[in-house]
């Protein structure tokens, strides 16, 4: 008998692709737009693009909710994430 388990590990990817898409939304839609052409037409090697173009990769990173995005895709609560419970 096949273990019922396997597909587990699609269903966790499935909802990490959900929220990170969430999070991608929430860039501005030039931002996205621009971070898409860049990736694209260097098809996502870094030696291919300019610094110029790496330099606006990680401007648009920088732009990303990371505290949330983490609180969001961790499976257990973070301490400080989300109204964790402050020790002291």
């Amino acid at each position: 008998m096949k273990p019922k388990f396997k597909s587990i590990p699609w269903m966790a990817a499935m909802q990490a692709t959900i929220v990170i898409n969430d999070h991608w939304r929430r860039l501005d839609k030039k931002d996205r737009t621009k971070a898409l052409k860049i990736l694209t037409e260097s098809r996502g090697i870094p030696g291919r693009m300019t610094s110029e173009q790496r330099a606006h990769l990680i401007d648009i990173a920088r732009r990303v909710d990371h505290r949330s995005l983490v609180a969001d895709l961790s499976p257990i609560p973070v301490p400080g994430l989300r109204g964790g419970r402050k020790r002291g």
